[in-house]
């Protein structure tokens, strides 16, 4: 069956009353196509799953429309054209691979930009739109971090938390999905209308939502589910006792993923969510990458292995001493005191602070107040 016609068919499942995902997707398995649905008689659609007597002559009825139906599908076609807006069906290769596997994926994503295989490797980032000064620098810490991995990140495109993540990942020259609660060619908040231009430039955003649908906030919890549910596990970095990111949370906890959320002052109320989760046990406390990578080391174990070797090629035109390249080995992308670099080494801190100068002039080491350093 032509692309087109995979999406005119879901279209119209996607119109009947009282089919969700789940049910259109019981449908599909029975019926992947309109032909089959049409020849089915109401005994058979309610042998079909969670299709019961109401459904089934529902969809009867819609049968009826096809016609209206199939020329409002093709209408979207032409304007997602004119946009620029990628249409991805649940039949596409192209279909994240994680997002997949829910309980209810969408049967239709509108994009823009590129998709990639990669994002199967994600991690989820949101938070707060009220971001501290602290959850701003966390939030740049981990997404500098996990991009030296080439690790994608996927947020919500809201203020704060979600557009740091964003902002950091195209400065890293690393893939980020933003997804949205309205269509794609509808930019909320309208003051990231750079910010939109970047993604899509390096990454995509993406909706389940048909082109020109609004931000309405009836939205915002169903695309949460999306954003944790493209990832292999979600971060949460500052939220309230009622924010938004805890749906996101729940959601993640609902697909089995990993659920990781960072410390906070017990005197913020930014932080009053995250160390709620923490609390009770809902989420694993994470002080850097590390604690993510040690979760989900199965998981990730191309990413890791790939940056090994990576961190092991020196440029060739450097040229580097026994000694230099004893230091830069036990250096990555955290922070390490001078102190454990002559305990673990047993060059004597002087020797090892010219060494660190040397590589530093070298451009590949990077000093931090404290006498701490990282591989650059």
């Amino acid at each position: 069956m032509k692309k087109s016609e995979q999406f005119i068919y879901l279209y119209f499942l996607s119109k009947i009353n009282r089919l969700g995902n789940v049910r259109i997707l019981n449908i599909l398995s029975s019926a992947d196509t309109y032909e089959k649905l049409a020849g089915l008689s109401i005994r058979e659609l309610r042998r079909i799953e969670r299709i019961d007597e109401k459904i089934a002559n529902e969809i009867l009825k819609a049968q009826n429309h096809y016609k209206k139906f199939r020329s409002e599908a093709e209408n979207l076609i032409e304007i997602c054209a004119k946009k620029n807006i990628n249409i991805l069906t649940i039949f596409d290769e192209e279909y994240p691979a994680n997002l997949r596997n829910i309980f209810d994926p969408p049967i239709v994503l509108y994009y823009r930009g590129k998709l990639t295989q990669e994002d199967k490797y994600s991690i989820s980032i949101v938070g707060t739109r009220i971001a501290t000064e602290y959850g701003k620098s966390v939030c740049s810490k981990l997404v500098d971090s996990l991009s030296k991995y080439e690790i994608p990140v996927i947020s919500g495109f809201a203020k704060g938390i979600d557009s740091i993540a964003h902002k950091k990942c195209i400065d890293n020259g690393n893939l980020t999905y933003a997804v949205f609660g309205s269509g794609v060619d509808v930019v909320y908040p309208a003051e990231n209308r750079k910010l939109y231009n970047e993604i899509i430039e390096t990454g995509a955003v993406i909706s389940e939502f048909e082109p020109g649908t609004g931000p309405e906030k009836v939205n915002f919890p169903k695309r949460n589910r999306l954003i944790s549910g493209i990832s292999l596990g979600t971060v949460i970095i500052e939220t309230g006792i009622k924010g938004g990111s805890l749906i996101t949370a729940e959601f993640a906890l609902d697909q089995n993923r990993e659920l990781f959320a960072v410390p906070g002052n017990v005197n913020s109320k930014q932080s009053q969510g995250t160390n709620d989760l923490i609390k009770k046990g809902t989420a694993k406390l994470i002080n850097n990458v590390d604690d993510i990578l040690a979760e989900l080391q199965n998981k990730l174990k191309h990413k890791l292995e790939n940056k090994s070797e990576k961190k092991e090629a020196i440029p060739a035109h450097v040229d580097l001493s026994k000694d230099e390249k004893t230091i830069l080995s036990l250096l990555n992308s955290e922070p390490v005191n001078i102190d454990v670099i002559n305990d673990k080494t047993g060059i004597n801190i002087s020797e090892c602070l010219v060494h660190l100068l040397m590589l530093e002039f070298k451009g590949l080491v990077r000093q931090h107040p404290g006498k701490f350093f990282t591989r650059v």
